[in-house]
């Protein structure tokens, strides 16, 4: 990732730090300041300058502090066995920039490459102090993966994309439940007629259980030009096309 360098004048001499164990996040509780403001301030307290490792901006730039491997002045009794990040806010009151803590995420995945068993802890764990505010994200740069994770712009889409496909899924059960509906009521219908065809067969058996007479049917046929027979008038129907003829004028087939 790129960091700004910087060339500072250190009051004396900077000792390397005996472990690492902990990033520890702060924050300047100031709204605007510069990396130059923090090491004219942390020289003020007597110290040999900016006494952080990094420092984040909320446009997103991310400042060189101290070198990595020496000691910081950050985290009063810890400063022997961690790594300080500053960003640039007051964040009591303020809340983070989206640029600011993707730069944040990006300069802490960068560190665990050298140093991949950190903890990541906020000022006030590791001493009586608000910092780094009741604003700052801390649980999210706690729990983020860095293995795996995702910049905040990738998760915004990924929010964004969620949200579509609930509204479009949202829209298809609509439909679902429309085609359902319907099928329903089809379904329903075909019941009905099956119960009509059901009492047809009923009909038809119970015509069939008796002798059919013929003749006024075929009389009717006949008259009506259904039926016509050959050059001799010979109809030449089986008994058993009579038989079905007659069943279904009963039934009101030819009514």
């Amino acid at each position: 990732m790129k960091i700004i360098e910087t060339d500072w004048k250190w009051k004396s001499g900077l000792s390397p730090r005996p472990a690492t164990r902990y990033i520890v996040l702060h924050h300047a509780a100031a709204s605007v300041c510069t990396a130059a403001q923090i090491d004219s301030w942390h020289k003020g307290n007597g110290w040999s300058g900016i006494g952080y490792h990094y420092f984040v901006r909320k446009d997103g730039s991310v400042w060189r502090g101290r070198p990595e491997q020496a000691m910081g002045a950050h985290a009063s009794g810890h400063n022997g066995d961690t790594i300080g990040i500053c960003a640039e806010g007051n964040f009591m009151t303020e809340t983070m920039p989206q640029r600011q803590r993707e730069a944040i995420t990006e300069l802490i995945s960068d560190i665990l490459t050298r140093y991949p068993s950190l903890k990541i802890k906020g000022h006030k764990d590791m001493g009586a102090t608000g910092c780094p505010g009741t604003n700052y994200p801390l649980a999210y740069f706690q729990n983020y993966d860095y293995k795996g994770g995702m910049t905040m712009t990738q998760y915004e889409e990924l929010k964004t994309a969620i949200a579509e496909l609930v509204k479009k899924n949202a829209a298809q059960d609509d439909i679902i439940n429309k085609v359902g509906a319907e099928l329903a009521a089809r379904t329903e219908a075909i019941n009905a007629l099956g119960a009509d065809v059901a009492a047809l067969a009923v009909r038809a058996d119970t015509v069939n259980d008796t002798e059919p007479d013929y003749r006024p049917t075929v009389q009717k046929l006949v008259d009506s030009g259904l039926l016509k027979g050959d050059e001799s008038g010979n109809l030449r129907l089986s008994e058993d096309m009579l038989r079905m003829l007659t069943i279904l004028d009963r039934a009101g087939v030819f009514a």
